[in-house]
């Protein structure tokens, strides 16, 4: 044989190999897929001792859901506790298990806005836009609640995340709803 022949026979068999491991690699990635998939729609467990008012009538929507800040569904959003869209009978909102897990979403997204937007008058903009919610009174509600200024800049302190979580969840569920006590077993969760 040829030395470019030999090479060439060289070459199909190194393309050939590569293909058998690019489709095991896309089976693989399909199957491991299909677990994730089977995984992600097992709801997750409860723990009796905690709160929960999932489907409870005559409560309003965010409190039926478990989900004091009404925030809405996203595939992309992971929140620990969150009932797999499959099984949520919402559609719109998020539900969770137990309570705390929705009081731990609204910490942990209220802290990604303290981040990325500063304010209580930029996070509210975004939070509840103006095309569904009276913006205006939902930050000055906001601010009046947690005794800081719209335009304050704030830290994600403690102190601050429980501010915002109850006023937030005050003016999406009612008052009284989210308490301390509340808050505090969601950030011990965090």
């Amino acid at each position: 044989m040829q030395k470019s022949q030999v090479q060439k026979s060289q070459v199909q068999k190194l393309i050939r190999g590569n293909r058998i491991k690019s489709r095991t690699v896309g089976i693989v990635a399909g199957v491991m897929i299909v677990i994730m998939l089977f995984i992600s729609q097992l709801r997750p467990k409860t723990d009796k001792t905690q709160k929960t008012y999932l489907g409870q009538s005559g409560k309003p929507r965010g409190v039926r859901n478990n989900n004091p800040g009404n925030i809405e569904y996203s595939p992309t959003n992971l929140w620990t506790g969150k009932i797999p869209f499959t099984q949520n009978n919402d559609g719109r909102f998020e539900q969770f298990v137990e309570w705390r897990y929705g009081v731990r979403a609204l910490i942990k997204l209220l802290s990604t806005y303290i981040v990325r937007y500063g304010t209580i008058e930029k996070m509210i903009r975004v939070y509840a836009p103006s095309f569904e919610n009276n913006t205006a009174a939902y930050i000055q509600a906001v601010s009046n609640e947690t005794g800081y200024p719209s335009k304050q800049v704030l830290t994600t302190t403690k102190e601050t995340l429980q501010k915002l979580t109850i006023a937030v969840a005050k003016h999406e569920v009612g008052s009284g709803y989210v308490t301390e006590e509340d808050f505090n077993n969601a950030y011990n969760i965090l």
